[in-house]
C-alpha cells in the first residue's frame, strides 16, 4: 500500500499512510504524535464510538435502541448527561 497524497488547490496538505510506516516514523522521532479521535469529533458519545470502531448499527444493537437514538446523540450539540456516557461506555467495552 501506498502512501495517498491529499491536495486542496493543486497543493499537498495532507498524508495519509500504512500504519505500520507511520510505526516506523513514530519510532524515529519523538515529536510524532499519535490521532486522538476525541481532538477532531465535538461529541464524547461518538468520540468513543468511533475510538471503539463500532457503527452507530453496533452500538444500536448493543444498547437495545435504534440506530436513529444514536444518530440524534451524536450530534455536536447533544449534550448527554453521565448516566448516558456511562451506559454507552458499558456498552462499548463489553
Amino acid at each position: 500500500m501506498k502512501p495517498q497524497i491529499i491536495y486542496d488547490n493543486e497543493r499537498p496538505v495532507f498524508v495519509v499512510l500504512p500504519y505500520q510506516e507511520y510505526m516506523q516514523l513514530a519510532a524515529d522521532d519523538d515529536e510524532l504524535i499519535p490521532f486522538e479521535v476525541a481532538d477532531y469529533i465535538a461529541n464524547p458519545l461518538k468520540a468513543a464510538r468511533v475510538e471503539a470502531g463500532l457503527t452507530q448499527v453496533e452500538l444500536a444493537e448493543r444498547l437495545k435502541v435504534s440506530q436513529a437514538y444514536i444518530a440524534k446523540i451524536e450530534t455536536p450539540s447533544y449534550n448527554p448527561s453521565d448516566k448516558l456516557m456511562k451506559r454507552v461506555d458499558e456498552a462499548i467495552t463489553a
